[in-house]
């Protein structure tokens, strides 16, 4: 009974918290699938989406500036004790010619102090207001919101290709690393069957201890690269895993080819580039609705300077009681309608500076789309011109590592033959390792700069 209440309580744990099951299983990683998830799970695409739904918020707001306002309001006021006013006495100039006939009308106080109002006032209603005229304020508020939800998406556009980039740049990482790893492990695989062979020859008596040493020096240096190399291949998973937004704990594997693939967009000239560059990029894009915003600024600080018409309709009911014992019968409606026409005449230079402000404002958004101009130039031509060197280091990489593999072959098979050295060998073996080595880089290069060319160009829309 003891038995099966511990495998029922083990069941529920593995249930309730998986990740202390038995093996958690790796999430299997293609280039595809990440970004997948990194476009559900990023922290900074996720923002700049959040980013353009306030941004079109901020244009309904924006219009909700010209749209008439109505407004409901209920008051009720309380006078503890009213105020007594002082007024003439109007009966005393009536009465005065029956002072004759009636003396006393002549002690008659000239002014008399009375009470109006009562102690509870009551009142309801709505309040129309429509703008009728802002200085042109109003369409140019609407207008810069506009604009900015065109740059909100320009920028979240932006955030997709960079997450695009990120993603396969951590993902390649992943893979050369590893490839890394794999090349110093078959290099220490190759030093040790070298040395199983100079033992077998040294046992013989056809091979020197010194030939032995050597040998026996050669696997003991190559064993630290192998742990640096795992090392790094972890490091690579973790900010893998860190780009992907995935927990810290959660396992993965890296499932794609680490292959050359033909790029027909580096036939394009640097002169096509750069202007694809100019065109397309979303922050150029996003820079040009920001230039607009500040001319449209210019035009709402100017129309601080003009008049602003308003009409404005009152609709209420007002009711007066020393009680509280209130009827329909007891209130009366009123309505109101008015046109009021504000005219700044001084506002301590207010204006003025934020006039100025503005243009100043507009200017700046000039330069800095100068400035990204050259700096957008000058990025598509180092980019362009790195796309054409990782290319030809990829064609050089490939013949070399051939050539290296067959001339490993070629020194091994006269070593045991007797025709060879072993310092030949194991020459040989370095020549190859560095061979392998520079065309998992070569590939790593050349396929980040495909990468590069599309996001520089602005046209890095999905995975390659």
């Amino acid at each position: 009974m003891k038995k099966r209440s511990f495998l029922y309580f083990m069941l529920a744990l593995i249930i309730v918290f998986p990740k202390f099951g038995i093996g958690q299983e790796a999430l299997e990683l293609t280039l595809e699938k990440s970004l997948e998830i990194a476009f559900q799970k990023n922290p900074q695409f996720k923002i700049a989406e959040k980013e353009v739904e306030k941004a079109k918020a901020n244009v309904w707001t924006a219009y909700s500036n010209l749209m008439p306002q109505l407004n409901g309001s209920v008051n009720f006021q309380h006078a503890r004790e009213i105020q007594k006013n002082t007024i003439p006495n109007f009966l005393k100039p009536m009465l005065g010619p029956l002072v004759g006939m009636i003396p006393e009308f002549a002690n008659m106080p000239d002014y008399v102090e009375m009470r109006f109002g009562l102690k509870n006032t009551f009142q309801y209603g709505a309040t129309l207001t429509q703008p009728l005229f802002l200085g042109g304020a109003g369409i140019a508020g609407i207008q810069i919101a506009s604009a900015a939800k065109r740059a909100s998406e320009m920028n979240l556009e932006a955030q997709r290709q960079n997450l695009i980039f990120q993603v396969a740049t951590a993902f390649y990482s992943c893979l050369v690393t590893k490839e890394v790893a794999n090349v110093q492990e078959q290099a220490l695989q190759q030093a040790e069957a070298n040395l199983e062979i100079v033992v077998k020859k040294y046992n013989a008596g056809s091979a020197s201890g010194y030939d032995k040493m050597r040998a026996e020096v050669n696997v003991a240096n190559l064993k630290p690269g192998v742990i640096s190399a795992r090392n790094q291949y972890q490091s690579a998973l973790t900010q893998f895993r860190a780009v992907l937004g995935l927990e810290e704990d959660r396992k993965i594997s890296i499932n794609g080819k680490f292959k050359y693939v033909a790029d027909d967009f580096g036939e394009k000239s640097l002169a096509e580039v750069k202007k694809m560059a100019l065109e397309n990029r979303p922050e150029k894009r996003a820079l040009i609705e920001q230039k607009y915003m500040a001319g449209k600024g210019v035009t709402i600080a100017r129309s601080s300077f003009l008049p602003k018409l308003f009409f404005q309709s009152d609709y209420s009911y007002l009711a007066m009681k020393n009680d509280y014992k209130l009827s329909q019968r007891d209130f009366n409606r009123g309505i109101t309608s008015a046109v009021s026409l504000q005219i700044p005449l001084f506002t301590g230079f207010r204006h003025a500076k934020e006039f100025q402000k503005a243009k100043l404002d507009f200017h700046i958004v000039e330069d800095t789309e100068k400035q990204l101009n050259d700096g957008l130039s000058a990025e598509a031509e180092m980019v362009y011109n790195k796309f054409k060197e990782a290319n030809e280091k990829y064609l050089a990489a490939s013949q070399t590592m051939q050539l290296a593999e067959e001339t490993l072959r070629l020194a091994n098979m006269m070593y045991e033959e007797g025709t060879n050295t072993q310092l030949d060998v194991l020459n040989t073996q370095l020549a190859l390792n560095q061979a392998r080595l520079n065309y998992a880089s070569s590939v790593f290069e050349y396929q980040m700069a495909r990468y590069q060319l599309r996001k520089v160009t602005g046209t890095l829309n999905s995975i390659l």
